[in-house]
């Protein structure tokens, strides 16, 4: 995996190099302060949170139980976890138990997605501000927009990939936005590498924690 370039220009704001290990933007040059891991590129970071055990493998439990964490319905969750680790045939045929391996996860990589990843898992900071320049907006402020993205970056003959992308924004679309239906850049940001998965859980729990004792 070529990332000399990536981590000499760690704290260079350079639209145009791939990011092996941060997300990174105009705002945040150095990524997310504090998460970058040295031997996970950007899309196993984004995964990390289902890795219940750190073990480099996901079951279908751990990912029902991090999208109820998220906020998920029980059939929504259910129906993610379902639709996610059976289109996922690498980790079928591998093991009956169906896991998926985050050192193959950069095999999920479909036509009709935003760019932002590219085959290796790295990240592409240009093709991330791609998206605020499609909405000309700096947020995504309602369900429209979702689709605006979806239909900006579908591939002709693709229609599993334009599924997955609709799927994809419209999940974070729900259990992001904030209590005006508006879904951040930061938000977004944090999607890419992860972060935005633990502050919601959190927040959650707090939440949660809060109300038991009222």
């Amino acid at each position: 995996m070529a990332t000399g370039g990536a981590k000499s220009n760690a704290h260079t704001w350079r639209p145009d190099v791939p990011r092996a290990y941060q997300a990174v933007d105009r705002h945040h040059p150095a990524g997310s302060p504090g998460l970058s891991v040295p031997t996970m590129t950007v899309l196993q970071q984004h995964c990390g949170f289902w890795d219940r055990d750190n073990d480099g493998r996901i079951y279908p439990l751990d990912t029902y139980r991090g999208c109820r964490e998220l906020g998920m319905s029980l059939l929504l969750a259910a129906g993610f976890t379902w639709l996610l680790h059976f289109t996922l045939l690498d980790s079928w045929l591998l093991h009956p138990y169906l896991p998926i391996y985050l050192k193959n996860i950069h095999r999920i990589k479909y036509a009709s997605d935003s760019g932002v990843y590219d085959e290796e898992g790295r990240m592409y900071p240009y093709k991330f501000e791609q998206i605020w320049s499609t909405l000309g907006a700096e947020e995504i402020r309602s369900f429209a927009d979702v689709r605006r993205l979806v239909w900006a970056n579908k591939t002709v003959g693709d229609p599993l990939g334009w599924l997955a992308s609709f799927m994809s924004w419209g999940l974070l679309w729900l259990i992001a936005r904030d209590s005006a239906g508006v879904l951040s850049r930061e938000a977004v940001r944090g999607c890419f590498d992860g972060t935005l998965f633990y502050r919601i859980a959190e927040q959650r729990r707090a939440r949660a924690l809060a109300s038991k004792y009222e």
